[in-house]
């Protein structure tokens, strides 16, 4: 009599069911990692992809990287360079990519998706995607056209259907990073600071930086200098 209550190795399941909780989304590169270790039975080959492949694990790792965001937007030169440079590891090439989303400063409220940063006399919120500015600051960091100065949020004005992921704040300059990878900025804009070559002048609104476009983002950094 088969005892229906016996525990189950993961190994004696099929290998399409394998796969199929392996790519699921909810295991960290470090778990595929440790899985790998213990495991016996994890292998095969898998002909139909350019690449080689140690393991059932490695596969899964493979291709949790082939749909994660980050990884889908780059070229291919730019995923094989960080294959290479990961030692030709999907684990590593995962948990690298995992780093970076976990690292956009963004946290989860009961009001939303919420990232908060300042520069030296104003404050930047995303909330749900939207984004707020308020303070005081020259050359357009506000956002806000010629408005210098926000006594209370005031909404950022993005085009249609834009979400914005991530946010940063100088002392006189902001850029915004859309879910698309695009990012915009504002702000002085003298020697061509925020990244717009033909023009000097100071970008009182959110501008997408053409010069980036193909080449997606995950965030930003401004280190703000004390004076």
């Amino acid at each position: 009599m088969v005892d229906r209550f016996r525990p189950v190795s993961i190994e004696e399941l099929p290998s399409h069911l394998i796969l199929e909780i392996l790519c699921s989304g909810r295991l960290s590169a470090i778990d595929l990692a440790c899985l790998e270790l213990t495991s016996k039975t994890f292998g095969g080959s898998h002909g139909l992809y350019p690449f080689k492949f140690s393991s059932l694990v490695d596969f899964a790792a493979f291709q949790l990287c082939a749909s994660h965001i980050i990884y889908s937007k780059t070229s291919l030169n730019s995923q094989k360079e960080l294959y290479d440079r990961c030692g030709a590891n999907w684990k590593r090439v995962l948990r690298f990519l995992q780093s970076v989303e976990q690292s956009s400063e963004m946290v989860e409220t009961s009001a939303g998706n919420m990232q908060i940063t300042t520069g030296k006399y104003h404050t930047l919120l995303i909330s749900n995607s939207s984004v707020y500015s308020c303070g005081s600051g020259l050359s357009g960091v506000l956002g806000q056209g010629p408005e210098t100065q926000c006594v209370a949020f005031t909404r950022i004005s993005f085009p249609p259907l834009a979400r914005v992921v991530h946010v940063s704040a100088s002392f006189n300059h902001a850029a915004f990073v859309m879910q698309s990878g695009e990012v915009f900025t504002c702000g002085d804009n003298s020697s061509s600071c925020c990244g717009h070559s033909d023009t000097s002048r100071p970008i009182s609104r959110p501008r997408l930086v053409e010069s980036l476009k193909g080449v997606p983002c995950k965030q930003v950094k401004f280190k703000l200098l004390s004076e």
